[in-house]
């Protein structure tokens, strides 16, 4: 059996290692490692057994990679490969990439992948070796999930008041459905209200484009729960 095998080891924990690798890929997936005609909008892998992993175009359109194989986070995660080396999808061609998530500490992950089953591109078999072994392939793939992994955070905050709160009840499901979603996507890390009865609250976001887009559809904005925003780079806010 014919594969390549690269690491990396990142500063967080298997569990969020976990999940920015899979239900966050969007935030690290090279845009330009995309077989659509249309330019890619999102990366998607679904979280579960089963599941597609495939990419949503501009156009509305969406392009196939592979599929789940197994789905046991925080620690195992295995992935087909069905692009063909004519960089195709084609359901009946299938390698493997199976990654593996290792604790070696509270705050530090050991994650180790493996692109197998190579030998299926026969003829191409040599070729794609060295493609998926060059510097553009998965080492700077896994470099980019690294980053994301480490990147600056975002702090956003709430400001209420006690006659805004009084809707809170009746908006609150629906606001923390959207809180649950981003934090399935993993650009949303934490969330609560700060000491004191300011009536402030905040959300710490991967990204400013997260906390910008949480904001953008966030029922409490929506219906006046809460009064003013802000973002900022963490501590700032906090300082």
């Amino acid at each position: 059996m014919s594969s390549i095998k690269k690491q990396i080891t990142v500063a967080t924990s298997q569990e969020r290692a976990f999940r920015v690798f899979t239900d966050g890929i969007d935030r690290w997936w090279p845009r330009e490692h995309h077989i659509g005609a249309s330019p890619m909008e999102r990366a998607i892998i679904e979280p579960f057994a089963g599941g597609r992993w495939y990419s949503r175009c501009q156009d509305g359109s969406e392009v196939n990679v592979g599929r789940v194989l197994t789905w046991e986070p925080p620690a195992h995660l295995v992935l087909t490969w069905q692009i063909t080396a004519d960089w195709r999808f084609d359901p009946d061609f299938v390698t493997e990439v199976e990654v593996s998530f290792i604790a070696e500490g509270p705050r530090s992950t050991r994650v180790e992948l493996e692109h197998r089953h190579l030998e299926r591109y026969g003829e191409a078999a040599a070729k794609m070796i060295a493609v998926f072994e060059g510097p553009e392939a998965w080492v700077r793939t896994l470099g980019l999930f690294g980053g994301a992994t480490t990147a600056p955070k975002y702090v956003m905050t709430y400001e209420s008041t006690a006659t805004s709160r009084a809707a809170a009840p009746m908006h609150f499901p629906a606001h923390r459905e959207r809180l649950d979603q981003f934090h399935r996507r993993g650009t949303l890390l934490m969330v609560g209200n700060l000491v004191g009865p300011s009536g402030r609250a905040l959300g710490v976001f991967t990204t400013r484009q997260a906390a910008e887009e949480f904001i953008a559809g966030d029922p409490f904005v929506e219906h006046g729960v809460v009064t003013g925003h802000t973002i900022d780079e963490w501590n700032e806010v906090l300082a």
